[in-house]
């Protein structure tokens, strides 16, 4: 029989990994947040998120988020972000890599299909932080 501890050991992960962790944790909400941490980690060496902004009785805008893989929380992220349907509506950006990494932790998936967190929409069109003031948004 095994012991207690087991139930909640980690899975293992390469030392790499476990750098990048390490790395992330202290700007993306520390030990309480390792298990989404975890989890967002491998989509951000992907490079890419497909999802779709909820406005609301089933409609929803189709999107593609692209950005260069970073390796640490205060490299640059270069970011695309494009609208399948709407092939001139696309948004070019650069955010440090913790801040990207914070909204993937916090992208919701219903049905399978993600969707950024509402602070990221406000910081990209209104230019505002989630707390209302002036922001360094991509429009500025």
């Amino acid at each position: 029989m095994g012991h207690p501890e087991e139930k909640h050991a980690r899975p293992l992960i390469s030392p790499a990994d476990a750098a990048q962790l390490a790395l992330f944790a202290p700007y993306c909400g520390g030990l309480q947040n390792e298990q989404a941490l975890r989890q967002v980690l491998p989509l951000l060496s992907r490079g890419r998120l497909e999802g779709a902004r909820s406005l609301g009785e089933g409609k929803g805008h189709a999107f593609l988020l692209c950005w260069e893989p970073v390796r640490a929380p205060l490299t640059p992220a270069h970011c695309t972000l494009s609208f399948p349907r709407e092939a001139s509506l696309h948004y070019t950006f650069d955010v440090p890599g913790h801040q990207l990494v914070e909204w993937l932790m916090h992208a919701e998936a219903e049905a399978s299909v993600a969707d950024l967190p509402d602070r990221f929409w406000q910081w990209l069109l209104l230019e505002q932080t989630p707390t209302g003031s002036l922001g360094e948004g991509p429009l500025h």
